[in-house]
């Protein structure tokens, strides 16, 4: 989940980025906590990682007095020991194998309290959805405030319906986010115990099981079948989560097959990404979608492979 600089800072930079802007909670929680209980479990019992954990664990936990503080602060506990759990199990898998496996079973762990604890879900939706309305009410406000131009209205209903669509689908950006704050915790876990130059790999190898791709497929189902309200938002959010990830997949595509970009091809692509996003995103999901049955890089490596019979470059 890394571009070419996965070896320096740019990319948990990004990774950070994203962890704050996906996340309905607080981000840092999505990171420290992970890494804390990381070191716990696999960093070597000497007193620096010990306290440097317990550091980690007491800035990600303290704090408490409501529902959204317990399902956070639960939430990220869950993830970090199911990701301990798949390090332990995938021991040859990539990052991103055992993060799907964590974030996975980490939903699953939740749906079961939720549903043992009878509307425990219900209510903590319902404390999320008040405090994603009210922080889009302040930001309105702020912006009223300081401008007096014809754009308010316009700018205050771009507002309400961008945190409407939060409110529907903040499951799958906290999964999202759970995977990036994942991929910053294993990033410093192994740069720290095991000096490892590139724990994530690069952004052009980034891929996933094909087999993947019936969630995708079972998400669609619950979407476009005549349910319920409460099937259709599980299938939108599962429709965002896998639409996400394949977006990223085709990026590493178009990567292999374009070359990696420059710092100023980055810039120039963020911009035409934030101007034409709709245009963009779906490009790159449907250039992900079909590297799943044809396998776009290996054709791409064979092409160019005079060892194998390819043109070369």
């Amino acid at each position: 989940m890394s571009s070419g600089a996965a070896r320096g800072w740019g990319a948990v930079i990004g990774l950070t980025v994203l962890t704050a802007t996906f996340s309905v909670l607080h981000p840092a929680v999505l990171i420290f906590t992970p890494l804390g209980v990381l070191l716990l479990a696999y960093a070597p019992r000497r007193p620096v990682w010990l306290g440097l954990a317990a550091l980690l664990l007491f800035v990600g936990l303290r704090g408490g007095g409501n529902p959204v503080w317990d399902v956070e602060r639960g939430w990220s506990l869950i993830v970090a020991a199911w990701f301990v759990v798949a390090v332990m199990i995938l021991p040859r898998s990539r990052f991103l194998s055992r993060a799907l496996l964590a974030v996975g079973a980490a939903v699953m762990s939740a749906l079961l309290m939720f549903g043992l604890a009878g509307g425990g879900f219900t209510r903590v939706d319902e404390r999320i959805a008040r405090e994603l309305r009210t922080a889009a009410l302040d930001v309105v406000d702020t912006w009223t405030g300081l401008n007096g131009s014809g754009f308010q209205q316009q700018v205050g209903d771009a507002v309400r319906r961008a945190a409407e669509l939060q409110v529907a689908l903040y499951p799958a950006l906290l999964a999202l986010a759970s995977m990036t704050g994942l991929a910053v915790a294993w990033w410093a876990f192994s740069r720290l115990t095991a000096r490892d130059a590139a724990p994530l790999g690069t952004l052009r190898e980034f891929r996933f099981h094909d087999g993947l791709v019936w969630i995708l497929i079972g998400g669609l189902a619950l979407v476009l079948a005549p349910l319920d309200q409460l099937a259709e938002r599980i299938g939108s959010n599962v429709l965002a989560f896998m639409g996400a990830l394949y977006a990223l997949r085709g990026v590493a595509v178009l990567i292999v097959v374009g070359g990696m970009p420059g710092p100023v091809g980055w810039l120039i692509g963020g911009v035409i990404a934030l101007l034409l996003y709709p245009f963009v995103v779906a490009t790159t999901f449907f250039v992900g979608l079909s590297d799943t049955w044809l396998d776009l890089r290996t054709r791409r490596a064979a092409r160019v492979d005079p060892s194998n019979g390819g043109e070369g470059q």
